[in-house]
């Protein structure tokens, strides 16, 4: 075992190494979600609606199957920092085959989609919209989970620059094709709200077969032996992706539905209120996005850590993320604190008298998230790091203290018992999530002071 010191100023530099490349890819990525939302509201209200009932359903499910591919990056790190490439090809063997299982699960879960957006009680053009593009979105799920695949083996073995540049090639193609395909530009058919699916479909298809292509023939690449092990099953590779994966998902699912309560809690008091809740969500959810990323880059440095050997650097790679992300999102809270007119004034006209009630809750709201992410910087970092111990149930069970047990209750209590009303429900949700912090937190302190790196990195050892 190795008892080399490890300089917490090469930590910081291997983390940003990671993280920014990861971060990047986010933000690129996130561009390509909002033009594309964008396109379909030109299509009108009809379309738009259709959109929102799909992307719910859509969002469930992706954040499970995805969760659980997740694990990848995770394994990949121990076995990159033990030098086991062996290790690494059986694991990207069982990779792939779990690809393909999540695959046909999300495919065959999407063929189900429309008989739910029919309970819904929307008119039944928009349902017919919504079916449309619940079909033509189907189309983009093999390439996506191949992409997600071979990022999280990239990020596995540092190679995090590589999945910035498959996002920059990926949007500059992604967005014209899609705005062709939607509007029948240059000569391609007007395909409306499908244009979008058929969209991200030939994009994803035509990305992940290239970076397949590559992969096999870049020399830096070819001694992992990707694709040597396809069709090989192992156990217990197998089975170890799936006990890291499944509780991420998961966790991931309860705090969705969550937010979705929350926001039919929201929408009793008033169109204004609900309006402003929209607006400052999508603020929240891009500010968290880029924390998730940052959380990937902390589950790869302790996993290359625990792969070494090195205790000391399991515990930089956990303390020192967490100090570097925490500056970054304490600047985007105070932000969200003292310059919300910025914020609003992408979205309405924070000058227009008519809408000084909806600028008022939204920048209430708004202050209230910045606490919000704060308490969740420090417990989706904790997980990260627990993540790459391994320890990714005890995470699961705190998500649903923190969001159900605590963050629903006390939502409802402040909002309707108290009469704090939307704001009173964004302060009971921040509570839940202090509390799932502290959990997390306490959690990570106790697994970092009795570590036991032999039996993290032994393929299917307990964890929980």
């Amino acid at each position: 075992m190795q008892i080399n010191t490890h300089p917490i100023r090469t930590e910081i530099k291997n983390t940003l190494a990671i993280s920014v490349p990861l971060v990047s890819s986010q933000i690129v990525y996130a561009s390509s979600g909002f033009l594309g939302t964008a396109m379909v509201a030109r299509l009108g209200e009809d379309a738009l609606a259709a959109s929102v009932l799909v992307s719910m359903i859509w969002m469930c499910l992706s954040v499970l199957f995805f969760g659980i591919l997740n694990s990848i990056s995770v394994l990949i790190s121990h076995e990159y920092g033990a030098g086991n490439h062996e290790g690494i090809s059986k694991v990207m063997g069982q990779a792939f085959i779990l690809g393909l299982i999540v695959t046909l699960m999300l495919m065959g879960a999407m063929l189900f989609m429309p008989f739910l957006v029919d309970h819904s009680k929307q008119p039944a053009h928009v349902l017919e919209l919504s079916r449309i593009y619940t079909y033509s979105l189907i189309w983009q799920v093999p390439g996506l989970v191949l992409t997600v695949i071979l990022e999280q083996f990239l990020a596995g073995v540092n190679r995090a620059k590589m999945v910035l540049r498959i996002s920059l090639m990926i949007v500059p193609i992604e967005i014209p094709l899609i705005y062709m395909l939607v509007f029948g530009k240059f000569g391609f058919p007007e395909l409306g709200i499908a244009g979008v699916g058929y969209g991200f479909a030939i994009t994803y298809t035509l990305s992940s077969v290239l970076l397949t292509w590559y992969l096999c023939k870049a020399k830096q690449y070819q001694f992992f032996g990707l694709f040597s092990r396809i069709t090989t099953f192992h156990g217990t590779y197998f089975k170890e992706l799936l006990k890291i994966g499944w509780p991420m998902g998961l966790m991931h699912v309860i705090e969705i539905f969550a937010f979705t309560i929350m926001t039919f809690w929201v929408s009793h008091f008033g169109t204004t209120m609900l309006a402003a809740h929209q607006l400052v969500l999508q603020f929240l959810w891009f500010a968290i996005t880029l924390v998730f990323a940052m959380s990937q880059a902390v589950t790869v440095r302790v996993g290359y850590s625990v792969g070494e050997g090195n205790i000391q650097a399991v515990h930089y790679a956990s303390y020192v993320g967490m100090a570097i992300n925490s500056v970054c999102v304490l600047a985007v809270a105070l932000a969200f604190m003292f310059a919300p007119a910025f914020f609003l004034s992408l979205d309405l006209n924070v000058t227009d008298p008519a809408n000084a009630q909806l600028v008022h809750d939204a920048t209430t709201l708004l202050y209230i998230s910045s606490v919000f992410l704060i308490c969740d910087n420090f417990r989706i970092i904790s997980f990260g790091a627990l993540r790459g111990l391994k320890d990714t149930r005890f995470p699961m069970y705190a998500a649903f203290v923190a969001f159900w047990i605590v963050g629903l209750s006390t939502s409802y209590y402040f909002g309707f018992i108290l009469k704090g009303e939307g704001a009173g429900i964004w302060w009971g949700m921040t509570l839940g999530i202090g509390i799932g912090a502290i959990m997390v937190l306490v959690r990570l302190h106790q697994r970092l002071k009795t570590v036991d790196i032999e039996m993290i990195k032994n393929i299917g050892q307990q964890h929980g």
